[in-house]
């Protein structure tokens, strides 16, 4: 009776542990900080924690084409690291439409200035090097030949000319669904942007941040697609100001809880008529003026991260976008697990 109490105790604590290790972190955590100067909230400080979050994906610069030269914009301001913080930073660089819309320049000469301004932000303010670069550009049919091919020698520099580090990709959800026209980024991983899933000034009445319907019909054959993936998920919001005229602008981090003094009155489910004029996000709006808020809750979160679960049978990279005490006191930890 003593062995079998035994057996059964040690049973027992053996299924509380896989339990406990299960439900505790399902999946690898991580978040992009998409701001110019480089902040860690508390929050975020204490979530990352939790999280166990490994990585912090570093927006470093924008690649921009200016009168037909291609110049950085919105560069990292120099900072001091938290030495509390232990994540790696994974540097991000963005890539506007137009710098492979129509390119004449030397693929060469492009990576080289990617990778020598990169690593100086870096090495400027003292982090150590990096293991691994991700580009965010949106490619088109048009443009994808351009980009590949960039893409090719820049895994090529960076692999050995510079310390050893892997060339990654952000990849939308258009170009899951239309592979065949879009083509595969030549990139050992890619990174599925499961946000922005139409266009927020459409006046479709549909959430434009997270369609989950939406999201299911674009991936429907996703487990087929032939690189390693991992998986971008919302946590911001915006809304989308209508003048009096009909004209629309998107104002990013509005919310309903913005929307919750006398300024505003509900005319809608997540719409809202500005009744005094006044600055909302230093924007100055109008009585008159309509708000639609589009924002990401825990439910809608949840949606996603289900299908996922269904869809990859759990095994997945979070990573969110974006780092913001603003957006993170929106959900507890479970919410982002």
């Amino acid at each position: 009776m003593k062995r079998t109490f035994i057996r059964l105790a040690a049973c027992a604590t053996l299924c509380a542990t896989m339990i406990s290790c299960t439900d505790s972190l399902p999946h690898k955590v991580d978040f992009y900080h998409w701001k110019t100067t480089y902040e860690v909230g508390t929050i975020a400080k204490e979530y990352m924690g939790k999280l166990q979050s490994e990585n912090i994906y570093l927006h470093v610069f924008d690649v921009v084409k200016r009168n037909g030269e291609i110049i950085p914009e919105a560069k990292l301001v120099p900072f001091e690291r938290d030495t509390t913080l232990t994540q790696n930073f994974v540097p991000t660089v963005f890539i506007t439409h137009s710098v492979f819309g129509n390119y004449n320049d030397d693929y060469e000469v492009l990576a080289d200035r990617i990778l020598s301004l990169t690593n100086q932000v870096f090495y400027s303010n003292g982090l150590s090097p990096y293991q691994e670069l991700q580009i965010d550009y949106d490619w088109t049919k048009m443009t994808k030949d351009n980009y590949f091919k960039f893409l090719q020698i820049l895994s090529g520099k960076a692999e050995t000319q510079y310390h050893p580090a892997k060339i990654t990709c952000t990849i939308r959800l258009h170009q899951i669904k239309d592979v065949r026209d879009m083509g595969v980024p030549p990139v050992s991983k890619g990174y599925l942007m499961c946000y922005a899933t139409s266009n927020p000034t459409d006046g479709m009445n549909s959430n434009s941040i997270l369609d989950v319907e939406l999201l299911k019909s674009y991936t429907q054959h996703l487990e087929a697609y032939p690189i390693e993936l991992d998986y971008a998920l919302p946590l911001f919001s915006w809304g989308v100001v209508t003048n009096h005229l009909g004209k629309t602008k998107l104002v990013n981090g509005l919310s309903s809880a913005d929307m919750s003094t006398d300024a505003f009155k509900k005319i809608g489910e997540n719409k809202y008529e500005v009744v005094e004029d006044g600055f909302v996000h230093n924007l100055y709006l109008n009585k008159g003026f309509t708000i639609e808020i589009e924002e990401i809750t825990p439910k809608l979160l949840g949606k996603a991260k289900s299908y996922l679960d269904e869809k990859l049978k759990g095994n997945y990279h979070i990573v969110y976008f974006q780092m913001s005490d603003g957006f993170l006191k929106r959900f507890t930890i479970d919410d982002l697990k």
